[in-house]
């Protein structure tokens, strides 16, 4: 069957068409109910291609699974690979000229975490990615000690990297580096330089780490020993805050001292249940902190990330309880907005960072 792809007509301007082309971006602002496959293709440039290359008598099922495997899989999989084999040439190349030019032409902000620890295995610009990561850290420090907006809400956070053997290389080097980082970063003795993971099945505990070593080699090498698991397994945010709480009962810390938001890096949609029901649960931890002395407002923000997706398609954010937020998918533009806003993402940051590629740079809003 032979398709022609049309450009858009007067008649999908008018009010109430269902084709017109609408970008990925439009997903990060749908409501929390509007997860079903229906209403999500009706948002998305996925069915807007489909209702001009099909015909409307054909069976729109059957078309739409071979929209779907013969063009939207193959160009996603061309996208993802495109996306390998350019970026790290880009990223090798500065470190190579970091490495020529020394320290004096370093730009703090010039790479992500997750590419700076991805070089610190690699022989010929190692000892740049190490001067790269300490020279992002100590800006990021600097900022956060002047007090600069959205640089200094790292100072007091905790990171909780469920690594698993199923995520992939670049995943796992993602949830590493934002660990690491998190740690360098909060500045209460109590949860400076440690990082929460889990333990083996079947008990899935957290585990509270104290990392180990002098450069981010070691401490990364650190991570893989001791973070990395063989299973598959989600985590209970309840379970995470009973050990925060015990650490800082211990520790008699009071309550400006407590952890104000805790960041879950993982690749499982599972979170103890949390969805639009984890109004309870959260309550329930919130007595228990109130039991022990630390106030109505102790509690941390609790940011679940599934790091999934590298290209950052059909990311999506959910807010089941105002201290607790759900987040979807991954890209470039959205880690820089973690590290930019100090690891607060809403709605808007989710949109602002879809629509940050150059491609989208030229596009008019029409209101």
């Amino acid at each position: 069957m032979e398709s022609e792809l049309k450009p858009p007509s007067e008649a999908d301007d008018k009010e109430g068409c269902t084709t017109l082309f609408v970008t990925g971006a439009a997903a990060c602002c749908t409501p929390n109910n509007s997860e079903d496959d229906h209403t999500r293709r009706a948002v998305l440039l996925f069915e807007s291609l489909g209702s001009r290359i099909f015909s409307p008598e054909s069976d729109q099922s059957e078309e739409w699974e071979l929209l779907r495997k013969e063009f939207l899989e193959p160009l996603d999989e061309h996208r993802r690979r495109m996306y390998f084999i350019r970026k790290p040439c880009v990223v090798k190349k500065y470190l190579e000229e970091v490495k020529a030019g020394g320290s004096s032409i370093i730009k703090p902000d010039a790479l992500l975490p997750n590419d700076i620890i991805r070089y610190v295995k690699d022989k010929d610009v190692s000892e740049a990615a190490e001067l790269q990561w300490k020279a992002m850290v100590e800006d990021m420090y600097l900022k956060q000690k002047q007090g600069k907006e959205g640089s200094g809400k790292f100072k007091n956070c905790l990171a909780v990297c469920n690594i698993t053997d199923f995520m992939g290389v670049p995943i796992i080097e993602l949830a590493a580096s934002l660990g690491i980082l998190v740690s360098e970063l909060t500045e209460e003795p109590a949860w400076k330089q440690k990082v929460i993971s889990l333990s083996p099945l079947p008990d899935e505990r957290p585990l509270l780490h104290s990392l180990q070593g002098s450069d981010l080699k070691s401490k990364y090498e650190f991570m893989m020993r001791t973070c990395i698991s063989k299973h598959n397994q989600g985590v209970d945010f309840q379970v995470v805050c009973d050990l925060i709480l015990e650490v800082a009962v211990n520790e008699n810390l009071k309550a400006e001292q407590m952890i104000k938001k805790v960041f879950v890096f993982t690749d499982q949609v599972r979170f103890g249940g949390c969805s639009t029901s984890c109004k309870t649960p959260y309550e329930e931890m919130r007595s228990k902190f109130r039991e022990q002395g630390y106030g109505d407002d102790a509690m941390p923000h609790i940011l679940l990330w599934q790091i999934y997706d590298l290209g950052g398609w059909m990311s999506r954010i959910e807010e089941p309880h105002p201290r607790v937020t759900l987040l979807a998918g991954i890209s470039d533009t959205l880690i820089k907005s973690f590290l930019d806003n100090g690891g607060e993402i809403g709605r808007r940051h989710l949109m602002e960072a879809a629509i940050a590629d150059e491609e989208y740079q030229n596009l008019c809003v029409v209101d």
